[in-house]
């Protein structure tokens, strides 16, 4: 690994969102929020951090760019990256003030009011959905997410962890999926989410890795929505995308759009009209990381690319016929043209690539 490279991950293991996302005392207002005698409407979740923002005063995201031998549009998308990095340190010393929300937005984005009916549109088809029952441990989950890695040909480490804000994550920077040791997973979870963390974002890093620069594995600027998007789209054609998973993510992209403009409560009671209480609350507290006094409006927005990732993956498959190029790295959409361009000069090797299971299934093509 190049300097420039060995940078960027230093950079990245600083700005993880999980550890600096994570209230300190998430389970605390979990319990008494859903406590029966609190009154929900007059009491949101109040969140506290370890972060400090005053940690990140004398944080400067730099890369040593101008020493960089590449092609200029390698340098101009380490340069987008650089750009993102800065906008991170910016959005994680505003955690618990009104600017937080501005600086997600520039980096997520956020979902527009067609994004919104749509989402309840579907809320109000599965309205009568109820989540499955979940009875595999994480244990057990994690010999299938082995299983898994070993037939598609990728070697990454799994790890169990006593204390995350969210069931699973892949770690780009480091080559790990992290499960939470005290999860369960139902039957229909695990082979959903082998396909999800698996067939993509474990694909994408190791395709990724297969290129000259470091930050194709890591992550473009911008990678996310398409990150999710493939994710679930993958879901869907490998038919484990089940009615209460794609309900969760209508939700969660309504409680983006709604949380722009009202607090936790206001959200969560909206939520209830097509939700269990549990899962209600799940939601919103995801989309209301970064706040402190979550009764006001604002939203860590990045949620929402779950249900409006896979409509563009369509779009682009359409264009373009397969999704091969995309499935080449941790990209932005706008990066599979460098990817490409890359292959088609000889400066990317792709004869170590791999590819989700029902993409193997079907060399020829890829499904549409």
């Amino acid at each position: 690994m190049n300097a420039i490279d060995t940078k960027l991950r230093s950079l990245l293991e600083h700005l993880a969102l999980g550890p600096v996302m994570k209230p300190a005392n998430l389970f605390e207002e979990r319990k008494a929020f859903l406590h029966p005698r609190c009154h929900r409407r007059e009491k949101s979740p109040v969140f506290k951090y370890q972060n400090s923002p005053a940690q990140w005063n004398n944080f400067e995201p730099v890369l040593s760019l101008e020493s960089m031998d590449a092609p200029d549009e390698i340098i101009e998308i380490y340069q987008e990256k650089q750009h993102e990095l800065g906008l991170m340190r910016n959005m994680f010393a505003a955690v618990g003030k009104d600017s937080f929300t501005g600086f997600a937005i520039e980096i997520f984005g956020a979902p527009t009011a067609e994004d919104a009916r749509q989402s309840r549109d579907v809320l109000k088809e599965l309205s009568d959905v109820t989540p499955p029952e979940r009875n595999c441990s994480a244990k057990e989950f994690a010999g299938l997410l082995d299983a898994r890695l070993k037939k598609i040909g990728i070697s990454m480490n799994i790890k169990l962890v006593s204390s995350m804000a969210t069931k699973v994550s892949v770690d780009s920077v480091s080559c790990t999926i992290h499960l939470n040791r005290n999860a369960l997973f139902a039957p229909q979870e695990v082979k959903r989410l082998l396909v999800h963390e698996i067939d993509v974002h474990a694909v994408r890093i190791h395709n990724g890795s297969q290129l000259p620069w470091g930050i194709f594995s890591m992550g473009t600027a911008g990678y996310r929505e398409a990150e999710e998007g493939l994710a679930v789209y993958f879901e869907r054609q490998s038919g484990r995308l089940y009615p209460f998973q794609e309900k969760i993510y209508a939700g969660r992209c309504l409680a983006v759009y709604l949380s722009l403009s009202a607090g936790f409560a206001e959200v969560f009671e909206e939520l209830r009209v097509y939700f269990d209480e549990e899962t209600a609350y799940t939601i919103v507290e995801r989309v209301k990381r970064g706040l402190t006094d979550t009764s006001r409006s604002g939203a860590l927005t990045k949620e929402f690319h779950y249900f409006t990732g896979p409509a563009k993956v369509h779009s682009y498959c359409h264009e373009r016929s397969n999704l091969k190029i995309l499935m080449g790295g941790k990209i932005a959409f706008r990066h599979a043209k460098v990817i490409d361009r890359l292959v088609q000069n000889g400066l990317a090797d792709t004869s170590k690539w791999v590819f989700p299971v029902e993409m193997n299934d079907d060399k020829e093509s890829v499904p549409t």
